[in-house]
């Protein structure tokens, strides 16, 4: 081969490829910076855009909270970046939330990546708008009403103490993360489905506990549906708890009366689009369920753990709980094993600023989406229109001015009331403005609940100290957080 057939073919090789990149990365360059509006006389948000097409989606999937606070301390409150195929504005910060929280229909609309929009389908409530949305919501809202909420207590507080005895028979380590989501699966099941114990084996139980998993992982992946890729591995496993859902949806059809005594979400769903004559689309139905499932189990699983971590790391907090409980007589003698109600669960206001504490340092979802329906004006800059915005709770949580000592865990910063104004949008576990959280009642009265049954129960070790917690889309230990549990001996 000739000097110049060698060129030739070097250049082919190496030089090629690499003027194809450059020229790619310009055009991406190009691209991202089209997205300005020129109408709107205010820059775009500092930050990068990342790769072409990929943007910087790795680098988030793959760093998660380490990424999100390299952008922070390099960009502020408000920055520009490329996730999930979308040119994307992150927002933090009491004020900057509270403008896309409150504007709603009007400046910004819910749009989740369309992977999430995939799996968990357009007839859920995270994907409806205007008026669907505010009428599914209105359905939805029936079962976790202050009545709905008494007949759930029971079963709450049955499953608990259950699971915590198994936990002090389990010996000197148990893995607390994967069996507290086996325990709030089992809760969401029951009440939120109206699945009975006898209806799942435990391998049924472990099946959908695992197809959870999988599909949960996958939520936030790059929309390619191809085979072993993020999204391909998230539907195959939806496919699995929508085969499942839809033997218990046409359970119920079959039944004319629910089986617990009161009406779980899911059959208030069936009888409201029966009862308006429209036809019962099974699809929607579950895709709803499916939804419910998710937000009932896989959030208050990851605000269990964090409750179980930071009452191991702080025993001066558990203490107080237990004094707590010993002066309303839940802790010891006659009354240990007293039923709780919705009255004796809301005088219980120290435990509730515990759990408010462990919202505010490990709040179990990071954020929410949305995309601007107009070109907007936030904190001096531009969010050109069709642009998605992130909202972000942990870090308007991290930079909120209403907390002092941010990183120390005290939950008496709760026991005086905030300024309305100030607090409103400082903390904000459950989001807020019209999309806030549906089941925040049920999540309040679960996670109490909870408490309440492991502080009169249970003493146990953290066996590898402090945790490291993770973000995938929600909030876990990257070490399944291990502890030694005891029977408590009653003294305080």
């Amino acid at each position: 081969m000739g000097f110049s057939a060698l060129v030739a073919s070097a250049l082919c090789t190496f030089l090629l490829p690499l003027l194809l990149f450059l020229a790619a990365v310009r055009l991406w360059d190009l691209y991202c910076a089209s997205g300005r509006d020129p109408s709107c006389p205010l820059p775009l948000p500092p930050g990068t855009m990342g790769l072409p097409f990929f943007g910087e989606t790795l680098q988030m999937v793959l760093q998660r909270r380490k990424f999100l606070q390299m952008k922070r301390r390099k960009y502020g409150f408000i920055y520009k970046t490329h996730l999930f195929g979308r040119p994307t504005v992150r927002v933090m910060g009491a004020e900057n939330v509270r403008h896309i929280l409150l504007g709603e229909h009007r400046l910004v609309s819910v749009q989740w990546p369309a992977s999430v929009r995939t799996i968990l389908g357009s007839g859920c409530l995270s994907n409806l708008h205007n008026g669907q949305h505010k009428h599914r919501k209105k359905v939805i809202m029936q079962a976790f009403s202050r009545d709905a909420l008494q007949h759930y207590v029971p079963v709450i507080q049955e499953e608990v103490s259950a699971c915590l005895a198994q936990w002090l028979g389990a010996g000197p380590c148990l893995l607390v993360y994967p069996e507290v989501k086996r325990l709030m699966f089992r809760i969401a099941m029951r009440i939120l489905l109206g699945f009975q114990p006898r209806q799942a084996s435990p391998d049924g139980e472990q099946q959908l506990v695992e197809a959870f998993e999988e599909m949960i992982r996958n939520l936030f992946s790059l929309p390619i549906d191809v085979p072993f890729s993020g999204l391909y591995r998230g539907l195959r496993a939806r496919n699995i708890i929508h085969a499942k859902i839809e033997e218990n949806i046409r359970a119920k059809m079959a039944r004319k009366e629910p089986e617990g005594g009161y009406k779980d979400a899911l059959q208030l769903l069936m009888e409201h689009t029966q009862g308006n004559g429209e036809q019962l689309n099974m699809q929607e139905l579950k895709e709803s369920a499916t939804e419910l499932l998710f937000g009932g189990h896989e959030t208050t699983a990851s605000a269990a753990t964090s409750l179980i971590a930071f009452l191991g790391l702080h025993h001066d907090v558990l203490q107080k709980v237990r004094k707590e409980l010993q002066v309303k007589g839940l802790l010891s003698g006659p009354n240990q094993e007293k039923q709780l109600d919705m009255e004796v669960l809301e005088q219980l206001k120290y435990t509730g600023c515990v759990i408010k504490e462990t919202l505010r340092l490990s709040p179990p979802v990071p954020g929410g989406f949305r995309i601007a329906l107009k070109t907007l004006e936030l904190n001096g800059y531009q969010i050109p229109k069709g642009w998605n915005v992130i909202y972000s709770i942990c870090d308007t949580h991290d930079v909120a001015d209403l907390f002092t000592d941010k990183d120390e865990f005290n939950p008496d910063r709760f026991m005086s009331p905030s300024p309305e104004d100030s607090s409103r949008f400082s903390f904000i576990p459950f989001g807020g403005g019209l999309r806030s959280c549906v089941g925040k009642e049920f999540a309040k009265v679960l996670l109490k609940i909870f408490t309440v049954e492991l502080a009169r129960s249970c003493d146990w070790q953290l066996l590898n100290g402090p945790p490291t917690m993770k973000t995938g889309p929600i909030v876990y230990p990257v070490d399944n957080l291990p502890a030694k549990f005891i029977g408590f001996s009653g003294q305080i």
